[in-house]
């Protein structure tokens, strides 16, 4: 099939629409696709590869007409990967039919033939309650897993809880995914299909050849006091517990991206960075892309790393779908955008959850190492609910 595509200037809008719209939100970048031209779908093992081999056909067989030409245009994909490739969920590239990029400089629509049409549907209200893993049960297996670790088994393991909120549908995330962009600009405000939330940490990014991700493993509440928020910050930065799990994390995507990198520079120690309502220890890292190189095809070696699964990886995969009694679907799993100039963002779906037929599901995890504490564990959960009970006042 050949999708015609028109790329063209276009006014900012006074009022943002997001009813309906599949999104990617960062700072002043504003990725808003409107209705689907068309829809690319894998499941199972080889889903990254089976997506990045679909997007490319579809690319190759575009009729792109620019008149914008800026680094980043072009036919413009918005994805979401599930976590497992196990999960009963499909993966999912989605080309809107409209996707108006919001930019500093510049901003443009890119125009594909499709079906643009949206009904409004209902804004979910409530509050979250426990869900398929509760408090009682989460702990449980958290003490397993720590158990694990001293047996040798693994070395980290990264468990996730969840939570529920009931929904009538047709189900419209526009007003919580405006309150996630007001409250959180510096992460990425996602929703691309059933997923949706506000991850503060960026996969891989792709521009001109040159990569780049932010590693973030290590948590720490934030302090009311600025004296007390500052000592909450050096005692993270100083914290065993959390530079060990942050370390694995940093490996953990070094190696990834080796064999599809001519050059990778990381930081040397890693610095603490502020949210709202969250300290969290992070690390950049940069790299030069050989040639012939997709982003999809990094995104395959790097998913997933050790700060949402574990280490070694596949032991980790193993024993969280042993302990978690929910499918994470797109939870956790890269979500962002592609251009068919090898350009794209792709984040990892933290800090909020995944639409299911009559409820919300949100979930929120924890790395877990030797030095683990399961009661710890539980509060950090709470921490990271705290953005998607703030998205619906809940």
């Amino acid at each position: 099939m050949t999708l015609k595509v028109h790329i063209r200037q276009a006014a900012v809008p006074e009022v943002l629409e997001l009813a309906g719209a599949n999104v990617f939100l960062h700072e002043g970048k504003l990725i808003i696709g409107y209705g689907v031209a068309k829809r690319l779908a894998a499941k199972g093992d080889g889903r990254i590869q089976e997506l990045s081999a679909k997007w490319q056909e579809l690319v190759d067989a575009s009729e792109i007409r620019d008149e914008v030409s800026v680094p980043g245009t072009g036919l413009i994909g918005l994805s979401s990967i599930t976590f497992s490739p196990k999960s009963s969920a499909e993966s999912v590239i989605i080309v809107p039919a409209r996707t108006l990029v919001i930019q500093p400089g510049h901003s443009y629509e890119v125009m594909v033939d499709g079906d643009e049409s949206y009904d409004k549907g209902n804004a979910p209200a409530g509050s979250f309650a426990e869900g398929s893993q509760s408090s009682a049960g989460f702990r449980a297996s958290v003490e397993k897993a720590i158990a694990a670790i001293s047996a040798g088994s693994l070395e980290k393991v990264v468990l996730a809880r969840d939570l529920v909120l009931e929904t009538v549908e047709p189900v419209d995330l526009e007003s919580a995914l405006g309150r996630l962009h007001e409250r959180y600009p510096h992460c990425w405000t996602y929703k691309v299909e059933s997923v949706f939330g506000a991850s503060p940490e960026l996969l891989i990014r792709s521009e001109g050849g040159e990569v780049s991700a932010r590693v973030l493993a290590g948590t720490a509440g934030r302090g009311t006091d600025p004296d007390v928020d500052r000592a909450i910050a050096d005692g993270l930065s100083h914290s065993l517990k959390n530079k060990h799990e942050h370390g694995y994390a940093v490996q953990s995507l070094v190696t990834a991206l080796e064999p599809f990198c001519s050059v990778i520079e990381a930081d040397e120690e890693p610095f603490s960075l502020a949210l709202p309502d969250l300290w969290h220890l992070a690390t950049d890292v940069k790299g030069k892309l050989k040639s012939k190189t997709s982003l999809l095809d990094v995104v395959g070696a790097l998913h997933p790393t050790a700060a949402v699964a574990g280490t070694p990886r596949e032991a980790a995969m193993a024993l969280i779908e042993q302990l978690e009694p929910f499918d994470r679907a797109g939870y956790a799993g890269p979500v962002g955008w592609l251009s068919s100039d090898g350009s794209g963002e792709i984040a990892i779906a933290l800090r909020g959850g995944v639409v299911e037929p009559g409820q919300i599901r949100a979930m929120a995890g924890c790395g877990i190492v030797s030095e683990s504490e399961s009661e710890a564990e539980l509060s950090e959960t709470e921490l990271k609910f705290r953005a998607v009970r703030w998205a619906f006042g809940a």
